[in-house]
This record gives structure tokens, C-alpha cells and sequence, in this order.
């Protein structure tokens, strides 16, 4: 009986690790999202000025992905399932 609800964990833990790897790759879809409209208007602002300037959509994208990496690496306590 405890091998049956031990395989039956090993299944759940699988489809929470596919959730949230699901979950991840679309919060990197958002963020790529949010890089072709701040780049747009980084490029049409340069547009107007007639030259490039800095791309200071560097500054937020690069915390968002800093997020993002530190949410793939952090440890992840038993508790987070909620299970």
C-alpha cells in the first residue's frame, strides 16, 4: 500500500513540476511581449529625435528577467504545493 501512494506522489509531484514550468515559460512570454512594446516606443522616441539614445528599456526588462531566473532557481519548499 505505501509503494501505491508512494508512485501516486512521484505522479503528482511530475504534473506540479509540468505546471509550473508551464506557468514559467508564460511569464517569459509576457516578458517578451513587454520588450517589443517598450522597444517600440524606445525605437519610435529615436525616431523622433532623429538618433539613437540609450535603451533604457534595458533597465525594467532586466529586473523582470532577474525575477524570473531567480524564480527558476530559488528552492521550493514541500509547503508550495499545497498539497
Amino acid at each position: 500500500m505505501a509503494e501505491r501512494s508512494d508512485h501516486t506522489g512521484r505522479i503528482a509531484d511530475r504534473e506540479r513540476d509540468r505546471k509550473e514550468l508551464r506557468e514559467w515559460i508564460e511569464e517569459w512570454r509576457y516578458w517578451l511581449g513587454g520588450a517589443v512594446i517598450l522597444s517600440a516606443v524606445w525605437g519610435v522616441r529615436c525616431f523622433q529625435k532623429g538618433e539613437p539614445t540609450f535603451y533604457w528599456p534595458l533597465l525594467p526588462l532586466g529586473v523582470w528577467a532577474a525575477v524570473l531566473v531567480a524564480l527558476a532557481v530559488w528552492p521550493r519548499g514541500e509547503e508550495a504545493g499545497g498539497s
